[in-house]
Order: C-alpha cells, then structure tokens, then sequence
C-alpha cells in the first residue's frame, strides 16, 4: 500500500505542491522583511537625518555668538575669522533643516523647524547687527544692544525649540530601532522556523526517493530478466529470418536467371519467326491473297512486339540486380546526351526544351540516363496533336510535406526534379496505375509501347531511395516529380524500406 502511494502520480504532485507552498511561503516572507527592513532603516536615516542638521545648527549658532562675543570684548578681528565661515555655512545648514523637515514623521515637527529656523535667523541678524556696528565704531551702541539680552532672550527661546525638535526625534529615533530590534528577532524565529520545516521536507524527498530508487531496482531487475527472454526469442526470430533471406535471396538469383533464360531462349524462336515472316513476305508477296498478307502482317508485329516485352521484362528485372556502382554523374551532362539522341524526335514534333542548370548527383548513370530518357521520351510521344511539345526541366528543394513519407529522410541531401509538358495528360485517378508493368491507357494503335517504361522509371528511382510521383489532367499535359538525394546510396544498403506505408 505504502509502495502504491509513494509511486502514484498524484501523491508525488501534492509533495511538489507542497514543498513549493512552503518554498513560496519562505520566500514572501523574506521579501515582505526585507520591504520592512528598507522601509525602517529610511525613517531612521531620516530622523537622523533631522537630527544631526538640528545640531549642526545649533552648534553654528553657538560658534558665530562665541565669536561676536570675543570680538566685542576685545575688539579682536581674529575672532571674527571663525564668525564669519560659519556664517558662510549658515545658509546652506537652514537649507539642510529645511529639507530634512520634510521626511520627518513627527506631527507639528514642520512648524516647531519652522520656530526654529525663524529664532535662528532673529539670532544671527541680531549678532550681525552689533558685530557691523563696532566695526562702524559705535561701540557703545552695540554694547548697549547686548546688554538689553534681547539677545539672550533669543538664544533661551531658540534653545528651547531645538531641545524640543531634538527630544521629538530622538523619541522617533528609539523607536525605530526598537522596531528594527524586533523585526530582526521575529526574522530570526522565523528563518529557524523555516529551516527546520524545509529540512523536514528536504529529509521526506531523500526518504521518499530512496523507497522509489529501490522500487525502481526491483523493477529494473524484473526488467532485465524479461530482456533477456526477450533477447531469447529475438536471436531465435533472427535465426530464422536470416534462413528465409538466404531462401530469398537464392529464390531472387532463381528468378534472375529464369528471367535471363527465358528471354534469351523465347527471343530465338522470336527471330525465326520474323526471319520466316520476313522471308515469306519478301518472296511470297506476289503468291498470297489479301487475306494472306493480312495474317502475315499480323504475325510479324505479333512477333516483334513480344520481343519488345521480353527484353523490357529483362531490363526491369535487371534494376535492381544489375545495377552499377554510384558515382558522380552531372545531369547537365546526361541531358546533353539524351537530346543528342532524340534530336529526330525533337525536330519531327518542333517540341521545345527548357532545362534548369541541373545538380550533380551521386547515382548510377546508367539508369539516371535510362531514366530521363523515359520520361522526356513520354512527353514527345503522348502530345497533342494541334500543337508543338513544350517541356520544362526545372529543380529546387523539396518541401517537408513531400519529404514526409520517405523514412531516410534524415541521411541524405536532397533535391527535387519536375518534368513537365503540355501533352494529352491523364485523370489524376490513374497517377498511380501508369507506375505498374504492362499498364496502359490508351490503346495500341494510338501509342506505341509495352507499358513498362514508367515502371522501371520508379524502380531506377527507388533503387536511389528516392520517390516519383505524377500529377496531371486531361489536356492540360503531365508533371513528373522525382524527389532524389544529392549524396545517395543504392537502396539495397539501407536497412529499411525509404518510403512509409501511406494509404
């Protein structure tokens, strides 16, 4: 039961649901103190802040009215060297408590600076006053002005406020830091809290995944033994599969040299017969009736179109078992050839050719040529007849759609080649018919042939672990499309079939 649960899909979800939670749950927690810990140490800096520009300021008050009074009692410049920087410093410290009123979070604190800053300014305007006025030497009057304690009067009311800024912010001060004392406590707790939970889950996974590694031996150790059973039955499958290809491959020799003998052996009698029909035509003309001749005429074409079947029967057998080694064929070459060799034809029908620049390919030559020879032969003999034959030699790459059902798609280059005419063309319905031996669509009499030429095309292309496929309609003429590859190999080295059983 224990060993069902640990394997379950579901209990592994909720142990990751739950080690995240509490992953996720850590991980706020530490951001919301962390947002915390920001947001206090800012109010401390800022209360600090007030507080050290309110003792600045202080202390200038205290330094520029030590040095006024130095230089009223004695009348000596040097102390007014003192008195005078700190109140060059003056105005940029008022700026200061200013600017740190703003952040601080005291209530009333602004008006209490504002005090502040106004006894501040009354202050040092009254110690400027007597100050100028020695200098001006009415030493009298400004003595006079010091002993009113108008000024001292001043100093007690601007002591007093900044005492109480001062207590204000301090009072703010302790409190955040007691705060932050506690946050970093509560923060603490917690983050033992958290380690202590994580490491329980941590300890839980280990526990969890050592049951399930030892689940898992068990299992691969059933495993294996049902491998080795089955590695059993394989070699035994092999061994026989291995008898039935030898059977094969001594049935395929068999049937080679049947069909070897065989058209060998069936074309002699097929040459006397022509020879005697020829024979009795060339001599007997003048004896033998209409009838006669008839008979003869049909014997004779009887005749040679049964050599014309044994020897393309011979030529298809022959792809596969006969063919010749690969080898680097320019098809610009191979096309030069087959128009050289058709230029009767050419001329005959006033067809006209137009050929890409053609890849060079690794292939049998031999058939290559035997294969295009077929298929522009095709497109000169099933034309129309009100108008000249137009064929189109092109290449580009082939798309994935038609790479699709070829299985060793992924060991070679590949490229694609279309013929194309304006010939008579076919119903779509029949593409596939027109690759079968002895397949044909139109009758004798119109079109010359045995049927079996775009058969041995096929089995040239697929020898190449390649594909050819026909698309046409009636009137608008026929495209051939052969899918080849660049670097190919013949297809009797292959392990495995090149195109997938597809309906």
């Amino acid at each position: 039961m224990l060993n069902k649960l640990i394997q379950s899909f579901y209990s592994w979800i909720a142990l990751v649901i739950i080690v995240l939670v509490v992953i996720t749950g850590n991980a706020f927690y530490v951001i919301n103190t962390l947002d915390e810990l920001t947001t206090l140490e800012a109010r401390l800096f800022a209360t600090n802040r007030v507080i050290n520009v309110t003792n600045q300021l202080h202390m200038a008050v205290l330094r520029a009215e030590s040095g006024q009074r130095g230089y009223l009692l004695t009348r000596d410049e040097a102390y007014l060297d003192d008195y005078t920087s700190t109140l060059d410093k003056l105005n940029q410290l008022i700026d200061d408590v200013e600017t740190a009123a703003l952040t601080s979070e005291q209530p009333n604190q602004d008006s209490n600076i504002d005090e502040l800053l106004r006894l501040t300014k009354a202050k040092v305007n009254g110690l400027i006053k007597t100050v100028e006025l020695t200098k001006d030497g009415e030493y009298q009057t400004a003595l006079a002005i010091v002993n009113t304690d108008v000024g001292l009067g001043l100093y007690d009311q601007f002591e007093e406020r900044y005492k109480l800024v001062a207590h204000s912010e301090k009072e703010m001060q302790q409190t955040h830091l007691s705060n932050l004392m506690k946050l970093r406590k509560d923060s603490v707790n917690t983050l033992i809290i958290s380690g202590v939970t994580t490491g329980l889950l941590v300890f839980a996974i280990l526990f969890l995944l050592k049951i399930n590694v030892r689940e898992n031996m068990r299992h691969q150790e059933a495993l294996e033994e049902y491998n080795e059973e089955l590695e059993d039955k394989i070699s035994e499958r092999t061994q026989e599969l291995r008898i039935f290809a030898d059977e094969l491959a001594r049935s395929n020799r068999e049937l080679e040299d049947f069909a070897f003998v065989a058209s060998h052996d069936l074309q002699e009698p097929l040459r006397k017969i022509r020879a005697f029909g020829n024979r009795l035509e060339a001599g007997y003309e003048g004896i033998m009736d209409e009838r006669g001749k008839d008979f003869l005429k049909r014997m004779l074409n009887a005749a040679e179109r049964m050599s014309m079947l044994i020897s393309d029967l011979l030529s298809f057998s022959r792809v596969s078992t006969r063919g010749k080694e690969f080898e680097q064929v320019s098809l610009n070459h191979i096309m030069d050839n087959i128009c050289s060799d058709l230029e009767i034809a050419i001329e005959e029908s006033g067809a006209t050719i137009q050929i890409d620049d053609l890849p060079t390919l690794q292939c049998d030559k031999s058939q290559i040529e035997q294969l295009m020879q077929n298929l522009l032969s095709n497109a000169l003999k099933f034309r129309n007849e009100d108008k000249a034959p137009i064929i189109n030699i092109k290449v580009r790459a082939p798309s994935e759609e038609e790479l699709s059902p070829i299985l060793v798609r992924d060991n070679f280059d590949w490229v694609a080649i279309t013929i194309e005419d304006n010939g008579i063309g076919f119903e779509q319905s029949f593409a596939e018919k027109i690759f079968a031996p002895f397949q044909r669509l139109h009758g004798r009499s119109a079109f010359k042939g045995t049927g079996i030429g775009l058969a041995v095309c096929r089995r040239i292309v697929e020898r190449h672990n390649g594909q050819i496929n026909a698309f046409s309609e009636p009137g608008k003429g026929t495209r051939f499309v052969i899918i080849i590859p660049v670097n190919g190999e013949p297809f009797a080295t292959q392990n495995e079939g090149i195109v997938s059983n597809v309906s």
